[in-house]
């Protein structure tokens, strides 16, 4: 069966919002970074996400298909995108799932294949809290603390009990943290 996990990156204050991330994000950007990030992708084939991730990276990422950035990698993964409004998913090699998400993320996890990995989109990982669907969350989490800003776990998320299975700091003081659900 498939690894199915979670690759985030955040503030240590949790915040992972697209409208903060110049903030943190573009400060701790690093080539050690960007291998580790290309490294983490390739055990995946299937690359998950919600809309607005989706329409986030879409535009930039299906444009670079050469190289030693994520890219290349990103372009040869199949993409499945969750939204129930989204009408056209242009990226090549994408699918939109529009209705019942936990089954059909269960049939592609039952499927030979390698990882597959849900990029960012917290609405969809809040929502599969609870189903045993996920395997593992990968952190990136960033030494900058914003004070605002839209938060990965948002107050009312279900309590989840995790066991840290792996960490590394990387030169610029960024964590890279892998969780496992700790069902004991």
């Amino acid at each position: 069966m498939r690894k199915l996990w979670v690759k985030a990156w955040m503030t240590l204050d949790g915040v992972f919002d697209a409208a903060t991330m110049d903030d943190w994000w573009q400060n701790t950007d690093s080539p050690e970074r960007q291998q580790y990030i290309i490294e983490q992708y390739q055990q995946g084939d299937i690359y998950m996400m919600g809309r607005v991730t989706y329409e986030m990276l879409w535009p930039g990422w299906s444009k670079e298909t050469t190289g030693d950035g994520p890219g290349p990698v990103l372009n040869r993964m199949h993409k499945y995108v969750i939204s129930t409004t989204l009408t056209e998913a242009p990226w090549k090699e994408s699918t939109i799932i529009r209705d019942n998400v936990v089954e059909e993320i269960r049939k592609l996890k039952q499927q030979p294949g390698k990882d597959i990995i849900i990029d960012g989109s917290a609405t969809l990982v809040q929502s599969l809290q609870g189903t045993d669907l996920i395997d593992e969350y990968r952190l990136l989490v960033e030494p900058f603390i914003m004070g605002r800003g839209r938060r990965f776990f948002e107050d009312g998320t279900a309590m989840n009990k995790l066991r840290l299975v792996e960490s590394k700091t990387l030169q610029s003081g960024t964590l890279a943290l892998i969780y496992q659900p700790d069902n004991e």
